[in-house]
C-alpha cells in the first residue's frame, strides 16, 4: 500500500483467491495440499489451526476499505455454513456452540480458541454491505443473534469453574451441558473471550459485557498473578494447583489490552472499530484509505 508495489499484495492474497469458490459449503478443512491446493483432510473447525482464516476474510475486507467484495462474499458463505452445519445447543441449558466437523459427524466440543467468533460476527453483522442489524437484515440479526449467543457460552466457560476461568476446550455431553476438556484442564492466558467482550461492548453498548470483561479479569488477577508476572492455570477446576513459570506474549499484547479497552468508555476515541482493524494479534491497523482491490 505505502510502496504502491502491488506484487507483494499479489503475492499473499493469491492463497486466498485459490481458496475462493472450492467449497459449497463456504467452510474448509484445516489441512491443504500445497502442491496443488487441494484439501487434504475433511475435518472443519473455527478453532485450533483453522480460526484465524475465517478472521481474516472479514478483516481484509475491512481494512481493504471494503473494496474486495469477494473477500466478503467468502466471508458471508462461511457463517452461513457454519451456522448451518455446526452451530448446535446443549442440554439442559441450550447453550449455543460450534462445534468440529468432518462432513459426515459433529465432534460435540469447542476450544476457547471458537470465542473469537462472538465477536467477529458482530463485527460482520454491524458492517454488512446490505445495512446493519439495527434495519430491516435478516442476515444482520441473525449473525449478532448467535455472536450474543455464543458470548454467553463462552462467559460461562468461565462462570461455571471453581476459579472462574476457562479451560482450553469444554466438551458438551447430553444432560451435563459442558465439561472441562478431558485432556485439557489448563488456561494459558488466551485472549479471544477478552477480544470478544471489547468488541461486543463498544458495538451493542450493552453494559453486561464490561461486567463479564470484569469478572474474568478478577479472576485471572486472583489465580494467575505471581511476583513476577503472570502464569498460565495448571487447572481450572482446582485453582490450588497453582501456575505453570510462563506466560505466553499474547497475555500482554491481547488479552490485557481487550480487557482494558472493555473496561474504557472512550474506547472509540482511539480505537473505533469502524475505523481501525485488530489483527489476529490485537495489532490496531488503520483503514488503507484509496486503496484499490488487487
Amino acid at each position: 500500500h505505502h510502496t504502491q508495489n502491488r506484487m507483494m499484495e499479489e503475492k499473499v492474497m493469491k492463497c486466498l483467491k485459490l481458496m475462493n469458490g472450492k467449497s459449497n459449503n463456504g467452510l474448509y478443512p484445516i489441512k491443504i495440499n500445497i502442491n496443488d491446493g487441494s484439501f487434504a483432510d475433511s475435518m472443519i473447525t473455527f478453532g485450533a489451526l483453522g480460526d484465524s482464516f475465517y478472521e481474516y476474510l472479514l478483516k481484509l475486507w475491512l481494512q481493504g476499505n471494503r473494496q474486495e467484495q469477494w473477500l466478503r462474499d467468502m466471508y458471508d458463505r462461511a457463517m452461513d455454513g457454519a451456522i448451518k452445519h455446526l452451530l448446535k445447543q446443549s442440554s439442559p441449558s441450550r447453550l449455543s456452540f460450534l462445534s468440529d466437523y468432518n462432513g459426515r459427524s459433529n465432534f460435540l466440543k469447542m476450544d476457547h480458541l471458537v470465542c473469537f467468533m462472538p465477536g467477529l460476527l458482530a463485527l460482520g453483522a454491524y458492517t454488512d454491505p446490505k445495512g446493519g442489524p439495527d434495519i430491516d437484515n435478516p442476515t444482520a440479526k441473525r449473525d449478532l443473534k448467535v455472536a450474543k449467543a455464543l458470548m454467553y457460552t463462552c462467559y460461562e466457560m468461565y462462570h461455571r469453574q471453581i476459579s472462574g476461568i476457562a479451560p482450553e476446550y469444554v466438551e458438551f455431553r447430553a444432560g451435563q451441558d459442558m465439561v472441562v476438556g478431558h485432556s485439557a484442564p489448563f488456561y494459558i492466558l488466551r485472549p479471544e473471550t477478552a477480544e470478544s467482550l471489547f468488541i461486543l461492548t463498544q458495538l451493542t453498548k450493552d453494559p453486561i459485557y464490561r461486567d463479564w470483561a470484569w469478572e474474568i479479569f478478577s479472576s485471572i488477577n486472583k489465580h494467575c498473578k505471581t511476583d513476577a508476572g503472570f502464569g498460565a492455570l495448571k487447572d481450572v477446576r482446582s485453582p490450588g494447583r497453582g501456575v505453570d513459570d510462563r506466560m505466553e506474549s499474547f497475555f500482554l499484547a491481547e488479552t490485557l489490552k481487550y480487557l482494558y479497552l472493555a473496561q474504557d468508555p472512550n474506547s472509540m476515541d482511539y480505537a473505533d472499530l469502524m475505523k481501525v482493524v485488530f489483527n489476529t494479534e490485537a495489532h490496531p491497523l488503520k483503514l488503507l484509505e484509496g486503496h484499490k482491490a488487487v
